[in-house]
């Protein structure tokens, strides 16, 4: 059985909701498995798109365990995405955690660390021309709701975040787990990762 993790929540000004909440809220209806947290640069509150100001709990200064770290997207990420602190710290701590996962847009930050080299991944369809531009010889997927690559994740558009956050449950402590979290919050899981009902949205011009 696997000991307790610890998930770590990435945080930046202007990032979206349901990307860090969605994965928060599933991991964190199985307390005996998972303990949470938020972490931004310096430690002091950052405000989402949405206009929710989130305190987190450490700094880059921390010391955090390995375990499963989420990036989330959100406006705030075209800034992010270049911002040397997170990058130096995503290079340093990324390797460092059993899982790696990033919803929608975040996956700009992955790839402009370099974590996405030689792999494939996905990200929202509607933004891909601009997350596309980073990392090197990255296999964008156009249809999949999330992509696992070894022990990276990475999903599509927001609610996909929850999806994502139910397979990981479910790779760790099993499918019927994943299934009985989805059930209790009455949430239908879109469980087929090369699915997303979304992308054709966004990939018709």
């Amino acid at each position: 059985m696997l000991e307790r993790q610890t998930v770590t929540v990435l945080l930046f000004e202007q990032f979206e909701l349901l990307d860090a909440l969605g994965p928060l809220h599933m991991f964190g209806l199985l307390p005996e498995h998972y303990q949470l947290q938020i972490i931004t640069t310096n430690g002091q509150h950052v405000t989402s798109t949405q206009g929710i100001n989130m305190q987190p709990t450490l700094s880059f200064n921390d010391v955090i365990s390995a375990g499963i770290l989420i990036i989330p997207g959100g406006a705030g990420v075209r800034f992010a995405a270049h911002n040397k602190d997170i990058l130096t710290w995503l290079k340093k701590i990324a390797p460092q955690q059993h899982i790696i996962c990033s919803t929608s847009t975040g996956a700009a930050l992955l790839a402009n660390a370099g974590l996405l080299d030689n792999s494939k991944a996905t990200t929202t369809q509607k933004n891909l021309d601009w997350v596309s531009q980073f990392g090197n010889n990255i296999q964008w997927q156009t249809s999949a709701r999330w992509v696992r690559n070894n022990n990276i994740f990475t999903a599509s558009g927001c609610s996909a975040s929850i999806d994502m956050s139910l397979a990981i449950i479910g790779h760790q402590h099993g499918d019927s787990l994943a299934r009985r979290i989805a059930a209790d919050t009455e949430y239908l899981w879109l469980n087929d990762p090369n699915d997303d009902p979304f992308a054709p949205l966004h990939l018709v011009k």
